[in-house]
């Protein structure tokens, strides 16, 4: 089962979006990817996903004034890396 999006906190909270989202015929889901994968099948849930991560990496550079380019992440279609971003208060 791949894992496209998974987060834990130092609270103890945790979340995943993966094959039970992507490959789902019910029409409920209570994943982190809020619906964006839901019954998507793989290969447009793993798009979805690279987008989304670009989002995020832009939208965190912006909030903390800082180039996007500048930080250690990369998002493509043939490569899997993990980006930490640290979220504080």
């Amino acid at each position: 089962m791949t894992t496209l999006i998974s987060f834990s906190s130092s609270s103890g909270q945790q979340g995943r979006c993966d094959a039970k989202c992507y490959d789902a015929k019910e029409s409920e889901c209570d994943c982190i990817c809020g619906g964006r994968n839901h019954g998507a099948g793989r290969d447009k849930a793993i798009e979805n996903t690279r987008v989304l991560a670009e989002q995020m990496i832009d939208e965190y550079a912006q909030v903390h004034g800082i180039e996007a380019d500048t930080l250690n992440a990369s998002v493509n279609e043939t490569e899997v890396y993990q980006l930490v971003l640290p979220i504080f208060g």
